[in-house]
């Protein structure tokens, strides 16, 4: 299920527990509207508030490092590819068809992640792809025959170039596998929409305080959204930016 739909369950739950709960708080037997009943209910409602708060301000945050770390990951690996294009140069024109090669893997490895298509592969299946590629172009550098000992030190070097490449680009793929358990979805769900029924139950019966509310359960729906979007950075509407690979591909293609 998208992020999108998610956040929108956890919204029309919240909103219509909180509505249903203003407007039919009435049928209430009157001892119900005492208050002690009323200070109870504040009492409650505020412990929630809280909890809920507390979670969300660590989801909140938790899914922004995973979203920084993936930001980190593209920028270093763009980094790398630049530096293995510059010690291929080196090698002399032996290594030209290396060199686009790494030009066309890394630009096919751009289209399949910010190609603007509305829909994407998994990450995962991205993954198995660019394996592929990566290993195509771990071989070619190693079936390259050195000349002398300069090429052959520069050799070694694209091919330690490439085995670190290789190695960020797995660990930056296992990184972004971070899924929220759907249990802990449905618990948070659950907890909103109890927290605006607590809300329903003393809150004035008037347009100011029902449009007020209904704001506080955008903006907390809006925070889930943010919090789903941000643990995928590879899939969905917020994802890093290709910035970096893409002003390494302009680097290497020149």
């Amino acid at each position: 299920m998208s992020s999108t739909i998610i956040a929108i369950l956890i919204m029309a739950g919240s909103c219509g527990g909180l509505l249903l709960t203003i407007f039919f708080r009435h049928r209430l037997p009157p001892h119900h509207e005492e208050d002690a009943t009323r200070d109870l209910l504040k009492i409650a409602t505020g412990m929630l508030a809280t909890l809920v708060a507390l979670i969300l301000g660590l989801l909140v945050s938790s899914a922004k490092n995973t979203f920084d770390t993936a930001t980190a990951e593209v920028t270093q690996s763009g980094a790398q590819i630049i530096t293995l294009n510059r010690t291929l140069a080196g090698y002399g024109p032996e290594a030209q068809p290396v060199r686009v090669l790494l030009q066309r893997s890394l630009a096919a490895n751009i289209d399949r992640l910010w190609s603007g298509r509305q829909a994407h592969p998994p990450a995962k299946a991205i993954a198995s792809v660019d394996a592929s590629a990566t290993n195509e172009l771990a071989e070619a550098i190693r079936r390259l025959v050195p000349q002398n000992d300069a090429q052959k030190h520069l050799q070694a070097k694209a091919e330690a170039q490439m085995a670190i490449l290789a190695e960020g680009r797995w660990l930056f793929y296992e990184q972004m596998q971070n899924p929220l358990p759907p249990v802990f979805l449905i618990v948070l769900g659950f907890w909103l929409i109890q927290l605006f029924i607590g809300l329903g139950l003393i809150a004035p019966r008037n347009s100011t305080s029902v449009v007020a509310m209904l704001t506080c359960a955008l903006s907390m729906s809006a925070a889930v959204f943010l919090i789903l979007e941000m643990n995928h950075p590879l899939d969905g509407l917020i994802k890093v930016s290709s910035a970096p690979l893409e002003a390494a591909l302009a680097v290497i293609s020149k």
